[in-house]
Order: structure tokens, then C-alpha cells, then sequence
């Protein structure tokens, strides 16, 4: 366009003055193919409508999202080039096609899809069409308004059974505990949270504050799950789809699923840019709300994986397993660990190997994780979830030995691994 004005410029310049014929109709011309065009480009986009069919979701990640669009030409001029983008903040995923309309009312139907490779919760939308007249001196860009939210769970692979809490129990704890799974003693009530069902309602409650109350249920010597998944900033790292945080994320989706196809209550707690501390419960309500929460919540938490488990200290006995899920070094959660195991807490640690993903190495909360007698599984860069929980660490002289010789490994770089292993089998 600033090139055919400039033209039109000098065209008019030369004409009036030599009086050039030639000139003056070339400006002319060149005038009357701007105004064309101009109009050619407000037809084109004016008579232009869409409709998309988006994706609902929930996805998990490796699933292929996919969605439809539909251009319709309402008449005017046709549109041999339109490029149709659906903007989407999705990594890796790009939803844009090239779509082409004739002269009478027509349409083209398009279909666009990627494949989600991180958890989170992302936007769709809106949908934004350009198109242009012939010599696209006018480019014209149509936003249709709409946006969805999606939302992309972590990953579910299968996993063992390793940290289920023993279900012969022998006599009851004094303590009882609160749950929201139907028992036949009620301990307190609480105000009514969607999802709840009616017949939870305590009625004379209600009508004394004015609000919906519901019952709490004592869970007494029930045999529950607890897992305690650590997203403190200082816990994590690297970013992106190959960092501690999403391989912790795929670990805590699979017990939580897990545990809860086995009908067992399990509780949840959680402290990133989102926290969740959720009751031992085995309805299928709060599995969504837990797996909504890992989906969405950040490593970006300041509250540490200590003070963590000093939050859910008064609700862990004899009958409770805790699996932690953790890149944290080593520290005095450590020892807190161990204490509750002491008390006959069944206690499970899923550790990822920072020095795997880049970082600094954790070497020494492995080795200090297994001097405490904690059950310990260690999880590097590339291995395998279902073999890594079928393998623990810790507690028996074996195990003492596995992490010495692990930690020497790592300390020694080239030194003769035999050797290392000799020494370690020496020590234990």
C-alpha cells in the first residue's frame, strides 16, 4: 500500500508538471485500485462468521485435544486465503489452520489438534481470522469472542501396591478422627462445601445459624493414607515438562488414583501457589478435587515440608500410612520422619534425585533417610514409577549398604565402583 502511494505521489508530481497524459491516468488507476481494495478487505471481513467446537477436558497429559472450526462466507467477495488461529497458552500446542471461501455463501470446516505434554490449567481462545483484499494492501483481522479453560492432569501410570496401611487392627485408638466418609458417631458439624450431600445436613445446626451445616463423622481406628505432596520453591528443580516437579506430580496422581480405586480414605496436603488440605475420604468428589489441585498448584509454596508435617502430626497413628513426595535436601524433616515412624506410623518417601535434573545433589537425605529406618524410594531423571516403588531403601542392612554405596558412588565419579561396593557391604 505505501508502495502504490508513493507512486500515485510522484505519478501526480510528473503529470502536473509536464502534463504527461500517461501519468495522470496511472494515478488515477493507482487511486481507484486503493479505494477497490479497501473496500474488497471491509467486505471480506464484515461477511465473515465462525463457530468452534472446543474441547471440555479434563485431559491428562499424552492426550490428543482437538477442536473444530467452522467459517462461514455470508456472501460479498470471496476469500481465497484466510488464516484461522485459535490462541491458546498450551505448551506446545498451536491451533492455527488455512481456510479458503468462494464467492456465493460457502464454508470450510476445519480441524485442529495437538497434544498436551504438561499439566496445568490453560485458556483457549478467542478465535482471530485475517484475511485481506487481493494485493493484501488492507489486512483485516475478525476476533470472535469466547475463551474455555482447560484443564490437564499429570500423568497416571500404574503402581504397585507399596504403602498401603495394615487393615488387621487390633483393639482402637483413644483418639478419635475427623472424616467425611458416613460413620455411626458424629463429632462436630461444619458449614455445608458443593458436593455434599443432603442427607449429611444437620438440620437443628442449620437452624440456629442461619446457614447450611453438615456433620462431621469420627473415623476412629480406620485404617487411612495420608500423602503429603512438597512444592516449596526451594524443593524443586529445573521447569517445564522435565523438572522434579512434574515427575512428583505424576507419582502423587498415581498413589492418589491409586489408593482410591483400592477404597481406601485418603488424605491429602499440598502447599504450592495453590494449598489444599483435604481429610481422608474415598469418594470419588474429592479424588477430582485432589487431582484439580495437583493440575493447578504451582512449586512456588513457602511453606516447608516441616512445617507440613506439623500440620498433620495430631491426625497420624498406628492405623495411618504417610507417603511423602519430595526433592527436598536433606534437613531436619528428616528426623520428624523418623519420629513418626517410631510412633507406628507406616512411613513411605518417594525422594527424587536432584542431581539428576541439574541441581545440587540430595545424596544425603537418602543416606540419612536410610539410617532412620524410613522406607525410601529413590527416583531419578528417566527411570521407571512402577519399578522405582517395587524397589525400597532402607531399614534393613541391605538397605544401609544400597544407600552407602549410592552416595560413595556419587561422591567418587570414576573411583572403581567395586571397590565402593566392597567398602559399603564393609560398613553395613
Amino acid at each position: 500500500m505505501y508502495g502504490i502511494l508513493t507512486v500515485i505521489v510522484i505519478e501526480f508530481l510528473t503529470g502536473m508538471a509536464t502534463g504527461f497524459d500517461l501519468s495522470v491516468r496511472l494515478y488515477y488507476s493507482l487511486g481507484i485500485l486503493l479505494i477497490a481494495g479497501w473496500l474488497w478487505a471491509r467486505s471480506s471481513s464484515e461477511r465473515m462468521t465462525a463457530q468452534v467446537q472446543r474441547p471440555k477436558g479434563p485431559f491428562t497429559v499424552g492426550d490428543t485435544i482437538s477442536e473444530v472450526v467452522i467459517l462461514r462466507n455470508s456472501g460479498g467477495t470471496p476469500k481465497a486465503w484466510v488464516e484461522v488461529e485459535d490462541r491458546t497458552d498450551l505448551p506446545g500446542v498451536q491451533f492455527k489452520r488455512i481456510a479458503s471461501l468462494g464467492l456465493l455463501i460457502a464454508f470450510d470446516r476445519l480441524e485442529m489438534s495437538g497434544t498436551v505434554s504438561r499439566r496445568g490449567e490453560y485458556t483457549i481462545g478467542p478465535l482471530i481470522a485475517r484475511t485481506a483484499d487481493p494485493f493484501s494492501m488492507f489486512p483485516q483481522e475478525v476476533v470472535f469472542d469466547g475463551e474455555e479453560t482447560v484443564l490437564v492432569y499429570p500423568e497416571i501410570v500404574s503402581i504397585p501396591d507399596f504403602a498401603a496401611p495394615s487393615i488387621h487392627l487390633v483393639g482402637d485408638n483413644s483418639r478419635t478422627q475427623r472424616a467425611r466418609i458416613l460413620s455411626t458417631d458424629v463429632s462436630s458439624v461444619r458449614e455445608y462445601e458443593a458436593g455434599d450431600a443432603l442427607g449429611r445436613i444437620h438440620w437443628l445446626s442449620t437452624a440456629k445459624t442461619g446457614q447450611l451445616m453438615v456433620k462431621q463423622f469420627d473415623q476412629g481406628s480406620q485404617s487411612h493414607m495420608w500423602v503429603l505432596f512438597d512444592q516449596h520453591k526451594d524443593s524443586q528443580v529445573s521447569d517445564g515438562d522435565d523438572s522434579t516437579d512434574e515427575i512428583a506430580a505424576t507419582v502423587a496422581a498415581s498413589v492418589i488414583d491409586r489408593y482410591y480405586r483400592g477404597s481406601l480414605p485418603v488424605g491429602y496436603l499440598a502447599h504450592g501457589s495453590q494449598s489444599l488440605m483435604a481429610l481422608p475420604d474415598r469418594s470419588m468428589h474429592q479424588r477430582e478435587l485432589i487431582l484439580r489441585h495437583i493440575a493447578a498448584s504451582r512449586p512456588v509454596g513457602e511453606i516447608t515440608i516441616l512445617e507440613s508435617l506439623s500440620e498433620l502430626e495430631r491426625d497420624l497413628g498406628q492405623n495411618t500410612s504417610l507417603v511423602v513426595i519430595t526433592a527436598a535436601n536433606d534437613g531436619s524433616w528428616v528426623e520428624a520422619l523418623d519420629g513418626l515412624s517410631r510412633r507406628g506410623v507406616r512411613v513411605n518417601t518417594v525422594l527424587i534425585d536432584r542431581a539428576s535434573f541439574g541441581g545440587d545433589s540430595n545424596a544425603d537425605a537418602l543416606e540419612h533417610l536410610t539410617v532412620a529406618g524410613v522406607s525410601t524410594y529413590p527416583l531419578a531423571r528417566g527411570d521407571s514409577i512402577s519399578s522405582a516403588l517395587l524397589n525400597p531403601i532402607g531399614g534393613s542392612s541391605e538397605g544401609l549398604r544400597q544407600a552407602t554405596y549410592r552416595t560413595r558412588s556419587a561422591q567418587a565419579g570414576t573411583a572403581d565402583l567395586a571397590e565402593l561396593a566392597d567398602s559399603a557391604g564393609g560398613d553395613s
